[in-house]
């Protein structure tokens, strides 16, 4: 490699890393580098050509957009200002270039970008899952007015006003109680109210039947004395 295609290679490699925010979605650069290094200049014109181009099934003249596409710009290049342009590349996902790679025949990169797309895509899902805050935690020193504020870690804390299983059981007893207390309470209540009824009914009725006797025997008298059987 010349010291031309060095420096050339560095500036494909420095604006590609400062356009490629407004790029395909899920395509990086050493991606495009692998798929750039394992086609040959015909089938990378041909590739670049048919991606231009926005139909599902290849178009019937892609060979003279190919025709069109200078044959002494490497392969990586074409590839990159076809990723960075909008209208073309830019916003897209891999499945657009996997589908015109799979119609030029070259169905190995195509199922190689994909499980590479997908293998990195599955890493940074596995890494925002396992550690999900760990970008705004810092164990470093933030200079500010009031003097240096460390963030670490934040331990699990316990606590103590937490309901717990035996916190119910405990009420629901203490609950019970309270019923069979009550209920005992106005059992007591209302045995000793009955057993004083009971009392005053047999004093009363005691008071009656001694005042019955005594009317009984004063009438007893009162009848003698008008009785003329006694006077005759």
């Amino acid at each position: 490699m010349t010291n031309f295609d060095t420096l050339q290679y560095l500036h494909i490699i420095l604006t590609t890393y400062i356009n490629f925010v407004k790029s395909t979605i899920d395509v990086n650069l050493p991606e495009y580098q692998y798929i750039a290094n394992h086609l040959e200049p015909q089938e990378c014109r041909r590739l670049v050509a048919a991606l231009h181009f926005h139909s599902y099934d290849l178009p019937p003249n892609v060979d003279e957009a190919e025709n069109l596409l200078d044959k002494e710009v490497p392969c990586i290049r074409l590839l990159l200002h076809w990723n960075n342009s909008p209208g073309e590349g830019r916003g897209e996902t891999h499945e657009v270039l996997g589908h015109r790679l799979r119609q030029l025949g070259r169905e190995d990169l195509a199922d190689w970008l994909g499980r590479t797309v997908f293998h990195e895509l599955g890493k940074d899902i596995e890494r925002s899952l396992d550690h999900p805050f760990r970008e705004f935690l810092t164990k470093k020193p933030h200079k500010t007015y009031y003097g240096p504020h460390y963030v670490g870690e934040i331990a699990p804390t316990n606590n103590k006003t937490e309901w717990l299983p035996f916190d119910t059981i405990c009420y629901t007893a203490v609950v019970i109680l309270l019923i069979i207390i009550l209920g005992l309470l106005t059992k007591i209540i209302t045995m000793a109210l009955c057993k004083k009824r009971k009392t005053r009914r047999k004093r009363k009725y005691s008071r009656i039947e001694e005042g019955d006797g005594e009317y009984t025997d004063t009438t007893s008298e009162s009848e003698d004395r008008f009785d003329i059987r006694h006077k005759i």
